[in-house]
């Protein structure tokens, strides 16, 4: 069976850290072309990954019918223009988290997909490591699930800050849920598998950012099941999700960023506490 074949629709860093390294890991896809709006840019990032084609614009990329779908980590700003563009121009897009900062814009990518004939996803890898298909094999056995609990924090460094990284700039939809916050978001509608139907949150806003550097939240989903979700950039590393039922608790406690080994699953039930090894990602 023929391979997939890649576009990468800019050369951000985290192209070049977790997405070619994953691709070239498995034995379904290849890397076939880059495109970035500098020519020398595209064919640096192209020649030290090995890439075999560099286009000097996004367009060109996507003209490019070498190319079966385009891996997109601009900023969240652009997910909706150039996720539109790459279904009109019939590639698969896999989009970086999170699609869209709303309803309305992630509905126009869905639609513009879906009228394409072409697939669309949301970049949330935790989903496909093993420790979460063990987890919910965990969950089964604690009763009926009332609570979920998701955080993820960790605090942003100087030199991000300073230079006023793409995360905590407003004009390029940063902030706290958008860039962490969604994994916990995302965590809850995996647990319970529904979306829920209220929400009640609040933030903390920088007044020299102007976005949310912490939030915390509730989701109320169908039966009246609950989820409370932080996440932000003001507080030490944590990254877990804990779901409470009937008979006992899991918790899973790298649960977004986990790394390459065996992640480790506790449950509870009452005073005691088992623990659970999922396989290596």
């Amino acid at each position: 069976m023929a391979k997939f074949r890649w576009g990468i629709l800019s050369t951000a860093a985290i192209a070049k850290r977790a997405f070619v390294p994953g691709v070239r890991n498995g034995t379904e896809g290849i890397i076939a072309a880059v495109g970035s709006r500098s020519l020398a840019t595209a064919q640096a990032f192209a020649a030290d990954l090995d890439i075999p084609v560099a286009h000097a614009s996004y367009e060109a990329l996507l003209a490019d019918p070498q190319i079966d779908g385009v891996y997109i980590g601009l900023p969240n700003s652009m997910h909706l223009e150039w996720t539109i563009k790459a279904a009109e121009a019939g590639k698969h897009v896999l989009c970086e988290k999170p699609l869209a900062r709303t309803v309305a814009d992630a509905r126009k990518m869905v639609d513009a997909c879906a009228e394409a004939g072409v697939v669309l996803m949301e970049a949330f890898m935790y989903r496909h490591h093993p420790q979460h298909a063990v987890a919910r094999q965990l969950i089964e056995g604690i009763g009926d699930v009332a609570y979920v609990r998701a955080s993820f924090n960790y605090t942003m460094g100087g030199p991000r800050l300073e230079n006023r990284d793409h995360r905590i700039r407003p004009d390029m939809e940063g902030g706290g849920l958008m860039d962490v916050g969604c994994y916990a978001v995302n965590a809850a509608r995996f647990i319970y598998g529904a979306e829920p139907v209220e929400v009640t949150a609040m933030q903390r806003v920088s007044d020299a950012f102007e976005v949310d550097m912490s939030f915390a939240g509730v989701l109320r989903f169908p039966g009246g099941r609950l989820a409370v979700i932080d996440g932000g950039f003001e507080s030490t590393g944590a990254q877990f999700y804990e779901v409470a039922g009937t008979t006992g608790s899991v918790r899973v406690e790298k649960a977004y960023l986990p790394g390459p080994g065996a992640a480790t699953i506790r449950v509870s039930r009452g005073s005691v506490d088992e623990y659970h090894q999922s396989a290596a990602f």
